[in-house]
């Protein structure tokens, strides 16, 4: 999730953002374990995917 966040004050959309950080996970960046979807599929995007202002 802080990667999220992180994404989001970088300008990202927030699919961009949770799409960007699945990809990363699946590729194995966060570690060889995470790359089962039982870490990162549960995650979904529903709503606004603007990108947000803080």
């Amino acid at each position: 999730m802080v990667a999220y966040y992180q994404g989001l004050k970088a300008k990202k959309g927030r699919r961009e953002a949770l799409s960007q950080i699945q990809r990363d996970w699946l590729e194995g960046k966060k570690g060889k374990k995470y790359q089962h979807p039982y870490y990162w599929a549960s995650f979904i995007f529903s709503g606004d995917s603007t990108p947000m202002e803080f």
